[in-house]
């Protein structure tokens, strides 16, 4: 049975080039019935994160199974975004 998403602490992230790259799990968000993971590469410290932009990814529940995918809508992940730096004010 997949964890809740706030269970997690780090995550483990492959890149185009296949090289495995450690994620600190800073945020979670539930907007409009989705949820979300704010993900800054593993020890960073808070003022290189202020420079870094962050990964900002769905958490998806398919049955037994939980991943993080791409949010592949721009205006979606705007709002995403925004939420999370405090930008704008989204209903959820």
């Amino acid at each position: 049975m997949p964890q809740d998403f706030e269970e997690y602490n780090t995550v483990t992230l492959t890149d185009e080039n296949g090289k495995d790259i450690e994620f600190e799990l800073v945020d979670a968000i539930e907007h409009n019935g989705k949820k979300y993971c704010v993900l800054y590469p593993e020890g960073l410290s808070e003022e290189e994160r202020e420079l870094e932009e962050p990964v900002i990814l769905e958490y998806v529940i398919d049955g037994d199974c939980d991943y993080l995918e791409e949010i592949v809508d721009e205006d979606e992940y705007d709002e995403i975004y925004s939420l999370y730096f405090g930008e704008e004010d989204y209903e959820a």
